[in-house]
């Protein structure tokens, strides 16, 4: 770095000092009152103190993160820069990052901070307006916990250079700042509200396990993030919307989804359509019981929710406020927009057939109970699609080639699934391996029903394996029949 610039930083220490005893000054003159709310304001020099300033030139601007830490000594100042504007994102990835300030304050929340105040320079050096006095941009509060944060830490973002302001003015500035937090505020009359499009009304939640709708947080750097924009910050911005039979159909890239169906029961079903062909997909979801559904009103610009308190779901609306990347993303499953939108469009045309929609929803009931370890009641769901849609079509289709005798049909039709069991393996209907598992998984769900005994998780994994195999084939079956319409 050229001496010059090694004075100037100098220059920049002394004039942080003396803003710093100047403030400390005036402070001692407040009242208790004024006194207490000082951690409130953006503004708190009092000791201990300590700055890391981010200077970049051409044009200038600087960066200031404030923190009041006990465990670094008072009035320490460090400074990076100046810097050309074109190496600053990479400077602050290998050099910024590595301070004891950013250590203190967590460097997931400097960095979302650095990610704004970067986001907001870049609107304050327009060509058309021409050159422009040094000004400041911005200040808030950097937060890792709400409301406030331990230890006190905010940004402030200067247009220029702060040894440009007058320290007297700023310190005045900012001890009436202080002054008026201090004094209480006046009620302000109710301003009408702004009326808004709706485009949705009806009932939403989670999807769960949580996922994630597009790029992978995780794998964006720091220079996309800057970019980019915050990913968190616009969910209700970037968004999916479609339709659903009929039905206007909003997905936030959180795994939020609600349907603009005002019947609880019916927009409980329509969910749970989507959620089973997800499921079949290749995406783990469970099923939206009545109690994790809340009334979503979606407006253009956001959108208001309600959710009930004991669902597990709920803790996923929480974590909107995590300001950690890594946080938010963990354990959650990556999902292409695309995917979410062929799933969707996927479900309106299988669930049109009533016996595929009551497979798709059996199967994600007993795949959700096997999930949260309730084995018998997955094995009995399970049970029913093999038995009432399986078994049943297949004797059916056998006893018809035999005869078409209405009377000795009938009589055929009446026996029990054991004896069909039989009678499909002798005649080679069901290979051994197929028959050999089906009469395992009876005997299985028989314990079940009558002697209460709890199954073995691996014959109800088999069992769902088989019932997705059993579905997928239902489904080409289906496809074929209306290929014409594809």
């Amino acid at each position: 770095m050229a001496p010059t610039d090694e004075l100037n930083k100098e220059k920049l220490k002394n004039w942080l000092i003396e803003l710093v005893s100047s403030f400390r000054e005036e402070f001692k003159k407040l009242s208790p009152r004024e006194r207490e709310v000082v951690f409130s304001s953006l503004s708190d020099l009092s000791e201990p103190c300590q700055f890391l300033v981010i200077w970049a030139k051409d044009p200038e601007f600087q960066i200031v993160l404030v923190v009041r830490s006990n465990n670094l000594e008072d009035k320490l100042i460090e400074i990076y820069g100046p810097i050309e504007n074109n190496k600053l994102i990479e400077f602050i990835e290998n050099e910024v990052f590595k301070s004891r300030i950013v250590e203190i304050i967590g460097k997931e929340k400097v960095e979302i901070s650095l990610v704004t105040a970067l986001r907001n320079i870049r609107s304050y050096f327009d060509p058309l307006m021409g050159a422009s006095k040094s000004l400041f941009g911005g200040r808030w509060r950097i937060y890792t916990n709400i409301p406030f944060d331990t230890p006190y830490s905010v940004c402030w973002i200067v247009k220029g250079n702060l040894q440009d302001f007058n320290i007297k003015g700023l310190v005045a500035n900012f001890i009436e700042e202080i002054k008026s937090a201090a004094k209480p505020s006046p009620p302000s009359p109710p301003s009408p509200p702004k009326e808004e499009k709706i485009i949705l009304k009806g009932f939403g939640t989670y999807v769960y396990p949580p996922i994630w709708i597009g790029k992978n947080l995780q794998t964006i750097s720091f220079k996309e993030k800057v970019m980019g924009g915050s990913f968190l910050a616009n969910l209700e911005k970037d968004r999916i919307i479609e339709t659903y039979k009929n039905r206007p159909l909003v997905i936030r890239k959180d795994g939020y989804i609600a349907i603009g169906e005002t019947n609880k029961g019916e927009a409980q079903e329509l969910l749970n359509e989507i959620m089973s062909v997800l499921l079949i997909r290749g995406v783990q979801t469970n099923v939206i019981r009545e109690g994790d559904l809340g009334e979503a009103t979606i407006t253009e610009t956001g959108g208001s929710y309600s959710w009930n308190p004991l669902s597990s779901r709920v803790l996923l609306y929480e974590q909107q406020y995590i300001y950690d990347y890594n946080s938010y993303l963990l354990g959650r499953i990556l999902l292409s927009e695309e995917n979410m939108r062929k799933s969707i469009k996927l479900a309106e045309f299988l669930t049109s057939d009533d016996r595929i929609k009551t497979l798709l929803l059996l199967f994600l009931e007993a795949y959700t109970y096997f999930q949260n370890t309730e084995y018998k009641q997955s094995l009995i769901i399970a049970w029913v699609i093999l038995e009432e849609f399986y078994i049943e079509d297949l004797w059916l289709q056998h006893i018809s080639k035999i005869t078409s005798d209405g009377k000795r049909l009938g009589k055929l039709k009446g026996w029990t699934v054991d004896q069909r069991l039989e009678a499909l393996h002798i005649s080679h209907v069901l290979i051994d391996e197929e028959y050999s598992l089906l009469m395992k998984i009876k005997e299985a769900r028989n314990e079940v029903v009558h002697e209460g005994k709890m199954p073995q998780k691996d014959i109800v994994e088999k069992c769902l394996n088989f019932v997705f195999r059993v579905i997928q084939r239902y489904i080409g079956k289906y496809v074929g029949t209306k290929i014409h319409e594809l």
